[in-house]
């Protein structure tokens, strides 16, 4: 568990780091992409805290240099096009359904 010692000397417990991290698992992933699309078929309530959060992010890091990010999509090792269901404007919500875990 990561720990940090807070103003007043006590050692704490960061449950969140932990938890970040522990999501990423083993990988050497650098970035976390969501396609939009995806997103916007969670329920209402967690699309509310997701934009919560992604707001709080942009206002907490105002400063970062003028670099840009590409997305690009491979498929057995070689590039190719973005897959049809990611278009946000006409999802493919017949994709997108068996996408989801079965309950």
């Amino acid at each position: 568990m990561k720990m940090v010692r807070g103003g007043d000397g006590v050692w704490r417990e960061l449950p969140g780091y932990q938890a970040l991290w522990g999501w990423f698992g083993l990988s050497r992933a650098s970035w976390l992409t969501l396609p939009r699309v995806l997103m916007h078929e969670m329920p209402d309530d967690w699309q509310a805290s997701m934009a919560e959060l992604l707001h709080e992010y942009d206002q907490t890091y105002r400063n970062l240099p003028g670099h840009s990010v590409v997305v690009q999509v491979k498929k057995d090792g070689k590039f190719t096009a973005m897959p049809d269901w990611v278009a946000y404007r006409y999802p493919d919500m017949e994709a997108i359904e068996s996408f989801k875990a079965k309950q």
